[in-house]
């Protein structure tokens, strides 16, 4: 038995140093597109074969492939569109969800980029070393005759901020996903409502709490009830909870970090140098999130002049309305609230999107088609480094064509042409769930890797099928699509994801 342990032991190691090795080559040899891509292909397809092989809470029901792949592929890119009914899924299936969200968000991504890029830094540290170590001695004189105070060059500087990066960035997802989980456990054990809810529907207090955490830092949008929040829509609280998660995980993270890192200076809980280097030198750090101090301010106060103008419009025009049936003053400003973050962040609802006014339904769409500021910022920093000559050679060897083929524009108006042409027999007959605008919705939805769907209500059908029953399903409406069309769907979660991940590549690489 010693024997096999240790045969056992021996090539587990060989294994996960031969793994080590593979991913070393990887990420040192690959551009970031085709790292990125693998990446999120190698996660889909181990999370789409563990749902597979684990079964549902509901034994009647047995979900098809597609609707397994989809929902692995909205795990991963954090889209948080269903197919299904989550409450049919077990325990087991919601904590692979909740993982896979964790591994496919931004914030973690970016925690691995840092880690990768510190990795790159020490291999080459050596061959520095040698270097700087011959400057030394060829300059001791100098120096001997000139005291200087201990000082640390540039390359070490920012080698020394990456490693303190990762630990900041470790600790700050540890702490707001442990503390989060918590709030929202003793919120539901304290409140009746929230509790009934979860008592009713069967579904553990504990793995929500974690569930609905991680799916509001990472805006993955996922939840383990069917309705998303909108069976929590009287519960002010715990919506303001979820804001704080969703904004703390998405656009006021640069705020965040910049608040984090300024705290740690005061307290001197770590050298000088590197805070006071981070604080001041944000651009040469080339950590996308670590933004210069004017735009951090600028970032912060946009996001909230946005929301508060989206609330107010929100509220206009759906203040009477059913979006807000039996909700109090305070409540429908809460839930409108919430919906104004999450139509640009995770995709969680709190309300039936399908009541929504035209109009907020509009806004909404192009609040989920527009990047974010953290990315825009980027992408401006990325073009004054590189410089506007470099600019123009590389617009010249890119034809108008090629470059209209792949551009964002273009492969939406592709997808929901291709959707169109999939669903037709659909929107033949039943032309208000599938109308045009509902579709185009979904998809920018799915592209945006937001979430918020119009769903599909068997009331709005015009003509109902001989011996087929028309059943209410609380899932988005690309559930009722056919299997071509969900396909389609996660095409444009992937590049959506993918686009998003390589618009803020540059500078973390």
């Amino acid at each position: 038995m010693p024997i096999r342990l240790h045969i056992f032991v021996s090539s587990a190691r060989h294994a996960i140093n031969s793994s080590a090795l593979i991913c070393r080559f990887i990420a040192f040899h690959l551009s970031p597109l085709l790292i990125h891509l693998s990446y999120f292909l190698i996660i889909d397809v181990l999370g789409f074969v563990a749902l597979v092989m684990l079964r549902p809470s509901n034994h009647k029901y047995n979900p098809r492939y597609v609707d397994m792949f989809f929902l692995s592929t909205s795990a991963v890119t954090v889209t948080g569109l269903a197919t299904i009914q989550m409450e049919d899924l077990s325990s087991s299936q919601i904590a692979v969800l909740t993982l896979l969200m964790f591994l496919g968000s931004e914030m973690f991504l970016s925690f691995l980029g840092l880690v990768l890029e510190s990795s790159k830094q020490n291999k080459h540290d050596p061959e520095n070393r040698r270097v700087s170590l011959v400057t030394v001695c060829e300059q001791s004189h100098l120096e001997e005759a000139i005291p200087q105070t201990p000082s640390m060059n540039s390359t070490d500087i920012k080698r020394s901020c990456h490693k303190y990066l990762v630990f900041v960035v470790l600790a700050y997802m540890i702490i707001i996903l442990v503390t989060g989980s918590l709030l929202v456990f003793m919120y539901i054990a304290h409140v009746s409502s929230a509790r009934d809810v979860l008592t009713r529907k069967s579904i553990n207090k504990a793995l929500f709490s974690i569930s609905v955490t991680v799916s509001s830092f990472t805006n993955g949008g996922l939840l383990p009830t069917n309705e998303s929040m909108a069976v929590f829509s009287s519960n002010n609280g715990l919506l303001l909870l979820l804001i704080g998660q969703i904004l703390a995980g998405s656009t006021l993270f640069p705020m965040f970090l910049r608040l984090v890192i300024w705290a740690l200076r005061g307290l001197r809980l770590a050298k000088a140098e590197e805070p006071d280097f981070m604080m001041n030198n944000s651009s040469s750090v080339g950590f996308s999130h670590l933004l210069p101090n004017l735009q951090t301010i600028f970032l912060a106060a946009v996001e909230v002049a946005f929301v508060g103008m989206t609330v107010i419009l929100f509220c206009c025009l759906n203040w009477d309305s059913a979006v807000f049936a039996g909700l109090t003053s305070l409540q429908k400003i809460t839930n409108a609230l919430f919906m104004a973050v999450n139509a640009r962040q995770a995709g969680e609802n709190s309300i039936d999107c399908s009541l929504v006014a035209p109009a907020a339904l509009v806004l909404f769409m192009v609040m989920m088609y527009t990047p974010s500021l953290t990315k825009l910022f980027s992408a401006c920093q990325d073009h004054k480094q590189i410089g506007p000559e470099s600019d123009d050679r590389t617009s010249k060897g890119k034809p108008f064509l090629k470059t209209m083929a792949f551009s964002p524009l273009a492969f939406n108006t592709t997808v929901i042409m291709l959707v169109c042409i999939t669903e037709r027999r659909s929107i033949s007959t039943d032309p208000l769930n599938f109308s045009t605008f509902n579709i185009i919705f979904e998809v920018i939805s799915a592209y945006g890797n937001i979430g918020l769907s119009t769903g599909y209500s068997c009331s709005r059908q015009l003509q109902h099928q001989d011996g087929i029953a028309c059943h209410e399903k609380p899932y988005s409406f690309s559930g009722w699509w056919s299997e071509p069309g969900k396909l389609i769907l996660v095409l444009a979660m992937l590049y959506g994801r993918l686009n998003s991940k390589d618009s803020t590549s540059a500078r973390t690489r």
